[in-house]
């Protein structure tokens, strides 16, 4: 396609509303000491990128009003610089969608709204369904959920105004078009939950087999819980992957022992079962003025009680999570000195943990794939 070879680059005054509530690749100040060192990072970046969060709010629709851009709208090209250390920053969005929508919704973000976001340095993880494999749920609507991580809070600031790092060529036409397309199938949210954290390690994990023998014996009555559990394994079972997505609420500033004991104690044992963690994450409340207060929990504010904390998790099936459930999980993967450990570490997260509950998922990780943006055939010149 081409366009227009000459033009200059002018300031613009965006339009008065881009509706990013629902734009992460799309609360009451926070009294956590975590949260106040988040932000107050965020607030020491250099003056360029607190310049776009002030920005952010006065653009925060340009990306709704219109799915093509208005002739009268000046074209913007931009260069970018080097990137910005931070603190990561991820974005839980919900959505309540049309019954039967999730996949559509699902297309939409992947070929319309995830390339600019990746392209700006957002990283989506992905996009997923609430089922309900123990009964439940509702004949009238579907849910969904999609994570999207930043490398820092004003990474995500300046995303609420996403020309200003991508520019408006067509990739940016087609990012609006889907969001108008999108939105005819959203019914409502209940809003966004806001983390700070890392993605789980993954391993590798290298656990010694211990140096014993055994032979096949005959089950002797009720199982010693005491006695030696070694296993073998049967060959992989296929089945519907199932992710599961688990809320706490921990004792106030026990987080960092939280996720220690998370990750040293109970993530290598779940993991040499065939689970993959995802990540684990506390809930952090940025102030309300410096977010798109459409898209916040109405009521959403810190607890001096508790903290909060988000859990993802995959496996194979419903029957592989059945399986890992710590009364029976021995069955899996032995009861060797790794299991031992795993469940310390989880009598000892329990005694941490006030309150916890499940939700499950299927979906989509997107695992940002390479995208070709081709740039357009323009020439420009600069006058600022």
């Amino acid at each position: 396609m081409q366009l227009a070879t000459h033009w200059v680059r002018r300031r613009v005054i965006p339009a008065p509303d881009d509706g990013l509530r629902d734009c992460d690749a799309g609360g009451a100040g926070s009294r956590h000491p975590g949260s106040r060192r988040l932000l107050g990072n965020a607030r020491r970046e250099a003056a360029t990128t607190k310049r776009l969060m002030a920005f952010s709010l006065a653009s925060a629709a340009v990306l709704t009003a219109a799915s093509i851009l208005p002739a009268q709208e000046p074209l913007r090209p931009v260069r970018n610089d080097i990137a910005r250390a931070g603190e990561e920053f991820l974005v839980l969005r919900h959505q309540k969608l049309q019954k039967g929508a999730h996949e559509r919704f699902f297309e939409l973000s992947r070929d319309g709204v995830w390339p600019i976001f990746e392209k700006i340095g957002s990283r989506v993880v992905g996009q997923w369904q609430v089922v309900h494999p123990e009964g439940g749920g509702s004949a009238d609507f579907d849910e969904g959920y999609r994570l999207a991580r930043y490398r820092s809070y004003n990474h995500w600031a300046a995303t609420r105004a996403a020309d200003r790092l991508g520019g408006n060529g067509e990739d940016w036409q087609a990012f609006r078009e889907a969001l108008a397309a999108r939105r005819q199938l959203e019914l409502g949210s209940d809003g966004p939950v806001y983390l700070a954290g890392d993605m789980a390690p993954g391993g590798p994990y290298y656990m010694p087999g211990l140096d014993e023998d055994y032979e096949i014996a005959e089950p002797e009555g009720e199982p010693d819980a005491r006695a030696e559990l070694p296993v073998r394994s049967a060959r992989a079972r296929r089945g519907e992957e199932i992710i599961t997505l688990r809320y706490f609420r921990i004792r106030k500033g026990t987080f960092e022992e939280f996720g220690r004991l998370s990750r040293d104690g109970v993530w290598p044992y779940f993991e040499k079962n065939g689970a993959r963690i995802v990540g684990q994450w506390r809930r952090v409340y940025p102030t309300p003025e410096e977010l798109d207060r459409r898209g916040t929990e109405v009521g959403a504010t810190e607890s001096t009680d508790f903290d909060e904390v988000y859990m993802m998790a995959r496996y194979a099936s419903y029957e592989h999570w059945q399986a890992t459930r710590p009364a029976v999980m021995a069955r899996l993967g032995g009861n060797g000195p790794d299991y031992e450990a795993c469940v310390e570490a989880l009598e000892r997260r329990r005694d941490l943990t006030l309150d916890t509950s499940v939700r499950f998922l299927r979906g989509y990780f997107y695992g940002s794939p390479p995208v070709y943006l081709p740039a357009l055939d323009e020439t420009y010149r600069r006058v600022r």
